[in-house]
Protein backbone atom coordinates (compact mmCIF):
# COMPACT_ATOMS: atom_id res chain seq x y z
CA UNK A 1 0.00 0.00 0.00
CA UNK A 2 1.56 3.25 -1.13
CA UNK A 3 0.56 6.77 -0.02
CA UNK A 4 -1.32 7.61 -3.08
CA UNK A 5 -3.61 4.44 -1.66
CA UNK A 6 -4.05 6.14 1.50
CA UNK A 7 -5.10 9.89 0.41
CA UNK A 8 -8.91 11.19 0.58
CA UNK A 9 -11.61 10.53 2.82
CA UNK A 10 -11.41 7.67 4.82
CA UNK A 11 -14.14 6.61 7.46
CA UNK A 12 -13.74 6.24 11.13
CA UNK A 13 -16.34 3.80 11.35
CA UNK A 14 -18.21 2.77 14.61
CA UNK A 15 -19.10 -0.16 15.74
CA UNK A 16 -23.04 -1.00 15.50
CA UNK A 17 -24.56 -3.03 17.97
CA UNK A 18 -28.49 -4.53 17.89
CA UNK A 19 -30.47 -4.86 21.20
CA UNK A 20 -28.73 -7.50 22.78
CA UNK A 21 -25.81 -6.20 22.90
CA UNK A 22 -24.09 -8.19 19.99
CA UNK A 23 -22.18 -7.02 16.90
CA UNK A 24 -25.01 -5.92 14.10
CA UNK A 25 -23.50 -7.42 10.86
CA UNK A 26 -26.53 -5.84 8.87
CA UNK A 27 -26.06 -2.13 10.23
CA UNK A 28 -22.14 -2.71 9.63
CA UNK A 29 -23.18 -3.32 6.17
CA UNK A 30 -25.72 -0.53 5.68
CA UNK A 31 -23.12 1.67 7.06
CA UNK A 32 -20.34 0.67 4.73
CA UNK A 33 -22.88 1.13 1.68
CA UNK A 34 -23.55 4.57 3.10
CA UNK A 35 -20.06 5.65 3.41
CA UNK A 36 -19.09 4.14 -0.05
CA UNK A 37 -22.39 6.48 -1.93
CA UNK A 38 -20.97 9.60 0.23
CA UNK A 39 -17.10 8.89 -1.76
CA UNK A 40 -15.09 7.52 1.03
CA UNK A 41 -11.91 5.68 -0.15
CA UNK A 42 -11.43 3.61 3.06
CA UNK A 43 -12.90 2.50 6.11
CA UNK A 44 -11.50 2.45 9.79
CA UNK A 45 -12.80 -0.23 11.94
CA UNK A 46 -12.71 -0.58 16.14
CA UNK A 47 -10.60 2.04 16.31
CA UNK A 48 -11.37 5.00 18.96
CA UNK A 49 -14.77 6.00 16.56
CA UNK A 50 -15.58 2.21 16.67
CA UNK A 51 -14.63 1.83 20.05
CA UNK A 52 -12.26 -0.83 19.42
CA UNK A 53 -10.56 -0.37 23.39
CA UNK A 54 -13.73 -1.77 24.80
CA UNK A 55 -14.72 -4.46 22.33
CA UNK A 56 -13.48 -8.18 22.93
CA UNK A 57 -10.79 -9.85 21.13
CA UNK A 58 -13.54 -12.13 19.21
CA UNK A 59 -15.67 -8.91 18.82
CA UNK A 60 -13.00 -7.09 16.97
CA UNK A 61 -12.51 -9.61 14.63
CA UNK A 62 -16.03 -10.52 13.53
CA UNK A 63 -16.03 -6.86 12.56
CA UNK A 64 -12.99 -6.95 10.34
CA UNK A 65 -14.34 -9.94 9.01
CA UNK A 66 -17.92 -8.35 7.99
CA UNK A 67 -16.10 -4.73 7.49
CA UNK A 68 -13.69 -7.07 4.47
CA UNK A 69 -17.21 -8.60 3.01
CA UNK A 70 -19.57 -5.52 2.95
CA UNK A 71 -15.89 -3.14 1.10
CA UNK A 72 -15.28 -5.86 -1.42
CA UNK A 73 -11.43 -5.28 -3.64
CA UNK A 74 -12.06 -1.53 -4.16
CA UNK A 75 -12.09 0.44 -0.77
CA UNK A 76 -9.28 -0.58 1.88
CA UNK A 77 -9.98 -1.83 5.39
CA UNK A 78 -7.44 -0.89 7.83
CA UNK A 79 -8.37 -1.85 11.55
CA UNK A 80 -7.37 0.03 14.81
CA UNK A 81 -5.00 -2.06 17.02
CA UNK A 82 -4.46 -0.63 20.57
CA UNK A 83 -2.53 -2.66 23.12
CA UNK A 84 -0.42 -2.15 26.20
CA UNK A 85 1.30 -5.21 24.89
CA UNK A 86 3.84 -5.83 22.06
CA UNK A 87 2.16 -9.30 21.50
CA UNK A 88 -1.08 -8.64 21.87
CA UNK A 89 -0.61 -5.46 18.87
CA UNK A 90 1.41 -8.12 17.43
CA UNK A 91 -1.37 -10.83 17.21
CA UNK A 92 -4.02 -8.33 16.30
CA UNK A 93 -1.94 -7.13 13.71
CA UNK A 94 -1.59 -11.40 12.66
CA UNK A 95 -5.82 -11.70 12.78
CA UNK A 96 -6.75 -8.84 10.84
CA UNK A 97 -4.42 -9.52 7.99
CA UNK A 98 -5.72 -13.34 7.60
CA UNK A 99 -8.97 -11.49 8.10
CA UNK A 100 -8.31 -9.54 4.67
CA UNK A 101 -7.30 -6.10 5.94
CA UNK A 102 -4.84 -3.65 4.09
CA UNK A 103 -3.24 -1.96 6.92
CA UNK A 104 -3.67 -1.84 10.54
CA UNK A 105 -3.70 1.81 12.65
CA UNK A 106 -1.65 1.30 15.28
CA UNK A 107 -1.55 3.33 18.36
CA UNK A 108 1.69 3.88 20.92
CA UNK A 109 1.45 1.03 23.79
CA UNK A 110 -0.13 3.28 26.64
CA UNK A 111 -0.67 3.14 30.69
CA UNK A 112 3.00 4.17 31.10
CA UNK A 113 4.70 6.82 30.23
CA UNK A 114 6.83 6.40 27.90
CA UNK A 115 10.34 7.78 26.30
CA UNK A 116 10.44 8.34 22.73
CA UNK A 117 13.09 5.74 22.18
CA UNK A 118 10.68 3.12 23.40
CA UNK A 119 7.71 4.28 21.13
CA UNK A 120 10.41 4.20 18.41
CA UNK A 121 11.41 0.68 19.02
CA UNK A 122 7.38 -0.43 19.17
CA UNK A 123 7.01 0.72 16.35
CA UNK A 124 10.10 -0.68 14.47
CA UNK A 125 9.69 -4.10 16.24
CA UNK A 126 5.52 -3.96 14.89
CA UNK A 127 6.68 -2.79 11.61
CA UNK A 128 9.37 -5.41 11.15
CA UNK A 129 6.86 -8.31 12.46
CA UNK A 130 4.13 -6.85 10.30
CA UNK A 131 2.22 -9.12 7.31
CA UNK A 132 0.26 -5.64 6.53
CA UNK A 133 1.26 -1.85 6.15
CA UNK A 134 1.74 0.06 9.00
CA UNK A 135 0.27 3.35 10.27
CA UNK A 136 0.86 5.26 13.54
CA UNK A 137 -2.02 6.62 15.29
CA UNK A 138 -1.16 9.84 17.04
CA UNK A 139 -4.21 10.56 20.03
CA UNK A 140 -2.24 11.79 23.04
CA UNK A 141 -5.19 12.86 24.76
CA UNK A 142 -6.53 8.87 25.02
CA UNK A 143 -3.16 7.30 24.91
CA UNK A 144 -1.22 9.91 26.95
CA UNK A 145 1.70 8.80 25.07
CA UNK A 146 2.19 11.15 21.77
CA UNK A 147 4.66 10.02 18.85
CA UNK A 148 6.84 12.76 18.43
CA UNK A 149 7.42 14.62 15.06
CA UNK A 150 11.36 13.63 14.83
CA UNK A 151 10.47 10.24 15.62
CA UNK A 152 7.82 10.04 13.09
CA UNK A 153 10.13 11.44 10.45
CA UNK A 154 12.54 8.77 11.54
CA UNK A 155 9.69 6.05 11.54
CA UNK A 156 8.81 6.85 7.82
CA UNK A 157 11.93 5.56 6.71
CA UNK A 158 11.06 1.80 7.88
CA UNK A 159 9.50 0.41 4.42
CA UNK A 160 6.45 -1.20 6.27
CA UNK A 161 4.79 2.30 7.59
CA UNK A 162 2.84 3.92 5.36
CA UNK A 163 1.58 6.88 7.10
CA UNK A 164 -0.22 8.03 10.25
CA UNK A 165 -3.40 9.60 11.45
CA UNK A 166 -2.73 12.49 13.53
CA UNK A 167 -5.94 13.19 16.35
CA UNK A 168 -4.10 15.78 18.55
CA UNK A 169 -5.90 18.46 17.58
CA UNK A 170 -2.24 20.24 17.49
CA UNK A 171 -2.17 21.96 14.56
CA UNK A 172 1.29 22.99 15.06
CA UNK A 173 2.79 19.60 15.44
CA UNK A 174 0.82 18.32 12.42
CA UNK A 175 2.66 21.67 10.53
CA UNK A 176 5.59 20.02 12.06
CA UNK A 177 5.31 16.76 10.19
CA UNK A 178 3.80 18.27 7.12
CA UNK A 179 7.12 20.27 7.21
CA UNK A 180 9.52 17.08 6.40
CA UNK A 181 8.02 16.77 3.24
CA UNK A 182 8.26 12.63 3.94
CA UNK A 183 7.96 11.12 0.33
CA UNK A 184 5.63 8.26 0.54
CA UNK A 185 3.86 8.57 3.82
CA UNK A 186 0.65 9.28 4.07
CA UNK A 187 -0.29 12.09 5.96
CA UNK A 188 -4.19 12.33 7.77
CA UNK A 189 -5.91 14.77 10.33
CA UNK A 190 -8.18 12.45 12.42
CA UNK A 191 -9.40 16.02 13.13
CA UNK A 192 -12.28 16.78 10.54
CA UNK A 193 -12.54 20.33 12.14
CA UNK A 194 -9.23 21.27 11.15
CA UNK A 195 -9.40 18.96 7.11
CA UNK A 196 -9.31 22.39 5.69
CA UNK A 197 -6.51 23.51 6.98
CA UNK A 198 -4.40 20.28 7.09
CA UNK A 199 -4.70 19.80 3.18
CA UNK A 200 -3.84 23.72 2.44
CA UNK A 201 -1.07 22.36 5.19
CA UNK A 202 0.06 19.57 3.07
CA UNK A 203 -1.83 16.60 4.74
CA UNK A 204 -3.44 14.10 2.02
CA UNK A 205 -6.35 13.46 3.89
CA UNK A 206 -8.66 12.45 6.70
CA UNK A 207 -10.17 9.41 8.72
CA UNK A 208 -12.89 10.71 10.79
CA UNK A 209 -15.90 10.19 12.85
CA UNK A 210 -18.22 12.61 10.78
CA UNK A 211 -18.03 10.19 7.74
CA UNK A 212 -20.26 7.67 9.30
CA UNK A 213 -23.19 10.54 9.02
CA UNK A 214 -22.24 12.73 6.26
CA UNK A 215 -19.39 11.91 4.52
CA UNK A 216 -20.32 13.69 1.14
CA UNK A 217 -19.50 17.10 3.32
CA UNK A 218 -15.67 15.84 3.64
CA UNK A 219 -15.48 14.60 0.72
CA UNK A 220 -16.93 18.03 -1.09
CA UNK A 221 -14.33 19.76 1.09
CA UNK A 222 -11.26 17.84 -0.37
CA UNK A 223 -13.03 17.92 -4.08
CA UNK A 224 -13.40 22.09 -3.48
CA UNK A 225 -9.36 22.26 -2.67
CA UNK A 226 -8.19 19.70 -5.18
CA UNK A 227 -10.23 22.30 -7.71
CA UNK A 228 -9.07 25.68 -6.21
CA UNK A 229 -12.17 26.35 -5.08
CA UNK A 230 -11.20 27.42 -1.65
CA UNK A 231 -14.28 30.10 -0.39
CA UNK A 232 -16.60 26.86 -0.95
CA UNK A 233 -14.34 24.80 0.65
CA UNK A 234 -14.31 27.75 4.11
CA UNK A 235 -17.88 27.15 3.42
CA UNK A 236 -17.74 23.38 3.55
CA UNK A 237 -15.50 23.55 6.34
CA UNK A 238 -17.58 25.51 8.81
CA UNK A 239 -20.95 23.35 8.14
CA UNK A 240 -19.12 20.04 9.00
CA UNK A 241 -17.52 22.45 12.30
CA UNK A 242 -20.89 22.76 13.11
CA UNK A 243 -21.94 18.90 12.69
CA UNK A 244 -19.20 17.91 14.44
CA UNK A 245 -20.02 19.98 17.53
CA UNK A 246 -23.75 19.11 17.23
CA UNK A 247 -22.10 15.33 18.16
CA UNK A 248 -20.10 15.61 20.81
CA UNK A 249 -22.67 15.20 23.63
CA UNK A 250 -22.21 12.55 25.87
CA UNK A 251 -19.34 10.32 26.24
CA UNK A 252 -17.91 9.84 22.75
CA UNK A 253 -18.97 8.09 20.49
CA UNK A 254 -22.60 7.89 22.38
CA UNK A 255 -23.53 11.53 20.20
CA UNK A 256 -22.29 10.24 16.85
CA UNK A 257 -23.93 7.02 17.50
CA UNK A 258 -27.55 8.78 18.27
CA UNK A 259 -27.22 10.60 15.67
CA UNK A 260 -27.09 7.45 13.24
CA UNK A 261 -29.66 6.33 15.09
CA UNK A 262 -31.87 9.55 14.61
CA UNK A 263 -30.52 8.81 10.75
CA UNK A 264 -31.88 5.34 10.48
CA UNK A 265 -28.46 4.01 10.04
CA UNK A 266 -27.83 2.03 13.34
CA UNK A 267 -28.34 1.48 16.78
CA UNK A 268 -27.69 4.33 19.13
CA UNK A 269 -26.07 1.58 21.78
CA UNK A 270 -22.66 2.02 22.70
CA UNK A 271 -20.19 -0.26 24.11
CA UNK A 272 -19.73 -1.15 27.75
CA UNK A 273 -19.15 0.77 29.84
CA UNK A 274 -19.61 3.89 27.81
CA UNK A 275 -23.22 4.69 28.31
CA UNK A 276 -25.47 5.73 25.72
CA UNK A 277 -26.54 9.52 25.03
CA UNK A 278 -29.73 10.44 27.30
CA UNK A 279 -32.84 10.78 25.72
CA UNK A 280 -33.32 14.46 26.33
CA UNK A 281 -29.98 15.20 24.84
CA UNK A 282 -31.08 13.18 21.84
CA UNK A 283 -34.24 14.92 21.25
CA UNK A 284 -31.64 18.54 21.81
CA UNK A 285 -29.36 16.75 19.30
CA UNK A 286 -32.58 15.64 16.82
CA UNK A 287 -33.81 19.32 16.92
CA UNK A 288 -30.33 20.49 16.63
CA UNK A 289 -29.75 18.39 13.27
CA UNK A 290 -32.59 18.78 11.78
CA UNK A 291 -31.96 22.42 11.93
CA UNK A 292 -28.54 22.21 10.62
CA UNK A 293 -30.19 20.95 7.27
CA UNK A 294 -29.72 17.40 7.67
CA UNK A 295 -31.78 14.44 6.76
CA UNK A 296 -33.35 12.20 9.88
CA UNK A 297 -35.36 9.28 9.54
CA UNK A 298 -36.77 9.95 13.41
CA UNK A 299 -36.83 11.13 16.74
CA UNK A 300 -36.39 8.62 19.18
Amino acid sequence: MTQKSLSGVLSALVTPLNGEGEIDEAAIARLVQHIRAGGVKGVCPVGSTGEGPHLSAAQRLQVVKAVRREAGSDLPVIPGVAATAFEDARRQVDDYAKAGADAVLVTPPFYYLLPQSAVRDFFLSLADASPLPVLLYNIPHLTKVAIAPETVAELARHAKIAGMKDSSRDFEYFQNIAAFGLPEFSLLTGSDTMLLASLLAGGHGTIAASTNLAPWLSVSLMDAVRAGDLETARRLQFRLLHIVQLCRRGSFPAGWKAALELAGLCSARTVPPTPPLSRELTQQLFGDLKQSGLELAAAS
